[in-house]
């Protein structure tokens, strides 16, 4: 068979062939294809708004050459006998009108087409139709016969009378053109591979044009000379590991460019020629080269066309290339000029940049229609709310390259009718309806291939603007309404007996359940019914997927966009167990699969610090968990992210909190239902949950402040400024230890007070926050706390001046102090006052001793270097030390009189009880001046008059002022009890103990017989002695 003979045979080319076809033999013709008649399906079962009809075409327009008349109906079903005619109801179609309709699908209209109404009509119009299709479905010849059908159906009474009038017609004609274009694509690819064969001198068949276009190319390359050939061979070999367009493009184009390559290289090595036939042999193949771009000719150099002068070649492009091509004028151009060189400009290299930019301009126009044609039928597709795999796939085209495009629109559009169903808002949205051997039943997804899940949707049996659903596994089995008077409609999966009631039962329309994404399936003849299987909710709600069921991962990534940009693409397969929990591997992270109370729980989590941290908390165990998906967070402005994770062991709730900030961080239990609470006052975790070194808490740092917990005291939550002080003093590792209150106010100025195992902290506004623990803070809570009479602490716990103790000031002018040696204690008042003007702990009192006690007539302090005592009387405060005696006897000189203390009286009387003491001339052998010293510890003493061997006695233990001073019988009572003290000179007073007031000169008097009296303590001179040992 001859070259010429292939291209002139005529040629019906395999059905399968149409799916491999190149992109730019696809016209626009193609791009009139419409979707799937399911894709067609409105989400309701009547009234929809009408699409305007087509164009208004003749209905007598030639109907196929090919059919012949039938006056059948082949949509299945028993034709019963012709009833009578009835009227025409106003306002629908003439008989004449639908005999004309029925006749462009070869169809003589009988009676019993022709009593239908419109609407009927039309339905049964697109039964006929779709019986026609379905032997060649890759290859439909009235697919927008049925889509028009579709939307009149589902538009109204009025379109549908439109549809039978005029639109039927019109959509004939596109069926039409589309089946003429798609013959003229067919026609003209097998035409590209003729011309590249004959080019390179290779003899093909029939069936080799028939091949692919990649296998054709693998074809010329076999074929192809070793040595002639080498730059087409190796541009083939190139083309083949390219993409379908880069096949395409050698087949049509590169081909050319390299034959001409091995031609010119042939001439240069040919010996046989001198340089002048070598030039005329390369101008030769150049005009060869340029016919096959100007002309579309396969001509051989010893054609009269290669031959020919170059002015001449353009004439023969002028006369017959179409006036309309870049091709022509660039040719005319060339040819309007008296150059030779721009004649050879446009043989050598201007043909086949002019053929290029037609060709380019054919694509872009080719491509603007299969654009339009594809987002046309994906917007069918998503109305239909069935076939979300239509939908994506038509997203794919249309993000694709051209020949993706032209692909779908001749086949892809019709390869996407199976789909699978699934629960939504169920407990389980991983169970799918199934065909359980003609049971339809709910099975939940296990990994593995499960044909029984798959179901092909197409237009409803008895309504086509609905949907029929049948069973992949078992072809013209349907899913089947069991008719029951229950609202819930109950189903199997039955073969078709090709009856009436059997399409209606098998005809479902699908509605979005409340604005959805969740939809009812509702019975055909029974709107307010509702599939039903058991283990749905009730009303049950769907939803569609891929005609495999997907995996639990597939399902949740492939539904959301910005899940997919933001995981990225899969980056392994899915890893899982035997109890079928795991996760699959994406680029930025991984979305798990685990289940609680059997119920699948499908979550994304993405790398970084978040994940890192779940596998840190949880490690092997994780999937025996059940995880949450990773959720933005924003706490105060601050953004963050958060997982929540059940630990199915006990039921706990654990939370993942992180922020670029504090990083990630595990809370749980009660702490994180008290966080959850509090988010905008704590701020995001800074710690997981610690162990505290003491009494068994547990806490988690924050932000802005921290959680402790006990099975003791429950929670307690430390924020603000006192957790900027607990802070400070090292949390629960500080003096303080565990909080033990939440923060509670105290006073009329906006304070708080937070006790903790150890004290507690105080904040004001005015006064800032202070902190009071340790053996000063039992002090404290042992006086009252800030209800005391002590009042509020004022300042800080402060180490004290000569770094040896601490002290607290609280409000009420009082002070607690401690050191190791003295222990706390409070010192308020006007003691308080003159302690401190004495510098404190660091003049000779030191620290206090003990707390300020009551004495008669006054108070006292104590401190480890004395004492100080306020009197109720002067409202005075006396500093001393206490004076250790080591003499055995001792006088006692008046600093003031210069004399000394004597018992009164001469002879006996002076030996009597209640002898009075006086002042008398100072002599160290006079009895009755020598006071033998009686030691009774602790700084006190007993003095017994030499003379008499009675003791120094305080008449009737008195605490009166002038109280006298007598001796009295020995017995050693607080009465006869004296502490020597210290006064501001170098001399010292006699202190009572039973008073605590001190011996004087009576009147301030210094004479002899000056009475001694008690009184108050004034730090006189009167009041001064001086220790004469004797």
């Amino acid at each position: 068979m001859t070259r010429s003979d292939l291209l002139s045979v005529p040629y019906s080319p395999p059905r399968w062939h149409l799916a491999r076809l190149g992109a730019v033999v696809l016209v626009a013709g193609i791009a009139a294809a419409a979707a799937p008649i399911a894709a067609e399906a409105a989400p309701h079962h009547r009234g929809a708004s009408a699409e305007s009809p087509a164009a208004p075409v003749s209905p007598s327009a030639p109907r196929p050459a090919h059919r012949n008349p039938d006056t059948r109906l082949a949509v299945g079903g028993d034709l019963t006998p012709a009833p009578a005619k009835a009227p025409t109801p106003a306002g629908q179609s003439s008989e004449v009108e639908k005999g004309s309709a029925a006749a462009l699908l070869g169809i003589v209209a009988g009676p019993e087409l022709l009593i239908l109404s419109d609407r009927d009509f039309v339905s049964a119009m697109y039964r006929a139709a779709d019986d026609l299709d379905k032997p060649h479905p890759l290859e439909p010849e009235h697919q927008t016969v049925r889509d028009r059908a579709i939307d009149a159906i589902t538009s109204g009474d009025d379109a549908a009378t439109t549809y039978v009038k005029t639109g039927m017609a019109a959509a004939n004609a596109a069926d039409q053109k589309i089946v003429t274009d798609r013959r003229e694509a067919q026609r003209k690819e097998r035409q590209a591979k003729a011309r590249a064969a004959a080019l390179i001198s290779v003899a093909v068949t029939d069936s080799d044009l028939n091949k692919t276009v990649y296998d054709f190319i693998v074809l010329l390359d076999l074929k192809a000379d070793d040595h002639h050939d080498i730059a087409v061979k190796t541009a083939a070999r190139a083309a083949l590991k390219g993409s379908a367009e880069d096949q395409w493009r050698f087949l049509t184009d590169g081909i050319i460019a390299e034959h001409a390559k091995d031609t010119k290289r042939l001439t240069d090595e040919d010996t046989t020629r001198d340089e002048a036939q070598k030039a005329e042999a390369k101008a030769r193949q150049a005009r060869v080269t340029a016919a096959y771009y100007a002309l579309q000719l396969s001509i051989t150099v010893d054609d009269d066309l290669a031959k020919l002068p170059d002015q001449n070649f353009l004439r023969e492009v002028l006369k017959r290339a179409a006036k309309d091509t870049e091709v022509y004028t660039a040719a005319y151009e060339a040819f309007l000029s008296t150059n030779p060189a721009d004649w050879k400009a446009y043989v050598d290299t201007g043909a086949q940049a002019a053929w290029q930019h037609d060709t380019d301009k054919e694509l872009k126009r080719q491509d603007d229609a299969n654009i339009t044609a594809i987002t046309e039928i994906r917007t069918r597709a998503a109305k239909s709310l069935v076939h979300p795999d239509l939908v994506a796939a038509a997203d794919a085209a249309l993000a694709g390259k051209p020949l993706d495009r032209v692909r779908f629109v001749a086949t892809g559009q019709h390869e996407h009718q199976n789909q699978t169903i699934h629960t939504y808002f169920s407990d389980d949205s991983d169970s799918y309806v199934t065909d359980s051997a003609g049971s339809a039943t709910l099975v939940k997804w296990t990994p593995g291939s499960h044909p029984e899940m798959t179901w092909k949707i197409v237009a409803g049996l008895t309504d086509p603007s609905c949907v029929s659903f049948e069973s992949t596994t078992r072809p013209n089995s349907y899913l089947h309404w069991r008719r029951a008077g229950d609202p819930r409609a109950f189903a199997d999966v039955t073969p078709t007996d090709d009856s009436t009631a059997f399409r209606h039962e098998a005809t479902w329309c699908v509605r979005l359940w409340n604005n959805g994404p969740g939809v009812t399936i509702n019975p055909v003849d029974e709107p307010s019914a509702y599939l039903y299987l058991p283990g749905t909710s009730s009303p049950a709600q769907w939803a569609f997927d891929a005609p495999q069921a997907p995996s639990p991962f597939d399902r949740k990534y492939s539904a959301d966009k910005q899940l997919q940009a933001r995981l990225g693409k899969p980056a392994g397969d899915p890893v899982l167990t035997a109890d079928v929990t795991g996760y699959r591997p994406y680029e930025k992270g991984r979305i798990y699969l685990t289940y609680a109370e059997g119920n699948a729980e499908v979550a994304a989590v993405y790398n970084g610090p978040m994940l890192d941290k779940l596998l840190t908390v949880f490690g092997n165990t994780l999937l025996q968990q059940t995880v949450h998906d990773q959720y933005d967070l924003n706490i105060g402005g601050t953004k963050g992210q958060a997982i929540k994770v059940l630990r199915r062991a006990d039921n706990l709730t654990l939370q993942i909190a992180w922020s670029p900030q504090t990083g990630a961080h595990e809370v749980h239990g009660e702490i994180a239902k008290r966080w959850q609470g509090m988010r905008l006052e704590l701020g995001y975790p800074t710690t997981d949950e610690t162990a505290a070194p003491a009494g068994g808490a547990v806490y988690n740092r924050f932000t802005r402040g921290s959680i402790y917990y006990t099975s003791a005291t429950g929670t307690r939550t430390v924020t603000g400024e006192i957790h900027k002080k607990y802070a400070a003093l090292n949390y629960e590792s500080g003096p303080l230890g565990n909080p033990v209150t939440e923060a509670t106010p105290f006073g009329s100025n906006g304070g708080l007070v937070q006790r903790f195992d150890g004290g507690s902290i105080y904040y004001t506004p005015a006064d800032g926050a202070m902190a009071i623990y340790g053996a000063i803070g039992a002090k404290y809570a042992e006086l009252g706390n800030e209800t005391g009479f002590l009042g509020r602490p004022v300042a800080d716990t402060t180490t004290t001046a000569d770094g040896k103790g601490e002290f607290i000031t609280l409000s009420n002018g009082a002070s607690i102090y401690w050191s190791p040696a003295t222990g706390a204690h409070a010192v308020y008042g006007d003691i308080r006052l003159t302690w401190l003007s004495l510098g404190a702990e660091k003049s000779f009192l030191g620290f206090p001793t003990g707390d300020e006690q009551p004495v008669l007539k006054g108070r006292r302090s104590t401190f480890s270097g004395g004492r100080i005592d306020y009197s109720s009387e002067s409202t005075l405060t006396i500093a001393y030390s206490l004076v250790n005696l080591t003499a055995k006897a001792v006088e006692f000189k008046g600093v003031q009189s210069g004399r000394c203390i004597q018992i009164a009286g001469a002879g006996n009387d002076a030996k009597v009880d209640f002898a009075g003491a006086e002042l008398w001339d100072c002599f160290t052998t006079a009895p009755k001046q020598i006071w033998d010293v009686v030691d009774l510890g602790s700084s006190k003493y007993v003095f017994k008059n030499r003379n008499s061997g009675k003791c120094l006695d305080l008449y009737d233990a008195s605490a009166d002022n002038g109280a006298n001073i007598a001796q009295y019988t020995c017995h050693n009572g607080a009465a006869q009890q004296w502490e020597i003290t210290t006064t501001p000179g170098n001399s010292v007073a006699l202190r009572n103990v039973a008073s605590g007031k001190v011996i004087e000169a009576a009147g301030n008097h210094t004479g002899n017989a000056t009475l001694v009296q008690q009184w108050m303590d004034l730090a006189h001179p009167n009041q001064q002695w001086t220790i004469i040992p004797v």
